[in-house]
């Protein structure tokens, strides 16, 4: 697979690509805006066929660029995880060379020990969270992302936002 700039030139291609595969988060149009929001990259055979992509968006003042969103084509389905390695480390490496120290995602709390239920103190339950179904958490972790924080109630009751960083 070869990796490509999400661009002005393939920006259809790839908002297409996530509105097929992920239509109850991305029409073309709400695809469109987010990726013009930001900096990205995809991969696939050639330009016009993309397999997966990732967006991040670089936040000047604290030297950090976050991972806003990132997915692949796993036969038909919208998949998060380790085929996606190839993108994540051209974020870093792009990070890398415009000095930025940190690369940052949230990742959703479900599938993982906290979710459906209120949080202790942020420092225990980071302590003690633990993946029972959500592969891509330990696979964040494999490529040396820490979780470092924890946002309540983010993405709805006692549905809660992990943050994961990765120091460069």
């Amino acid at each position: 697979m070869k990796i490509y700039n999400i661009n002005e030139g393939s920006l259809h291609i790839v908002s297409e690509f996530m509105a097929k595969i992920k239509p109850v988060w991305w029409d073309i149009e709400g695809a469109r805006r987010q990726l013009s929001s930001g900096v990205g990259w995809y991969f696939g055979q050639s330009e016009e066929g993309p397999k997966g992509w990732i967006l991040c968006k670089p936040i000047n003042v604290y030297k950090t660029v976050e991972i806003e969103c990132l997915g692949y084509d796993d036969n038909g389905t919208f998949t998060i995880g380790k085929e996606l390695q190839p993108l994540v480390k051209e974020v870093e490496e792009w990070a890398k060379s415009k000095d930025f120290s940190i690369v940052r995602f949230t990742i959703g709390s479900r599938g993982l020990s906290c979710h459906l239920r209120p949080l202790g103190r942020p420092w225990e339950e980071l302590k003690n969270i633990q993946a029972v179904e959500r592969e891509e958490y330990n696979w964040f972790i494999s490529m040396g992302y820490v979780p470092s924080g924890m946002l309540p109630n983010i993405y709805g009751e006692n549905y809660h936002g992990i943050l994961l960083v990765k120091q460069l």
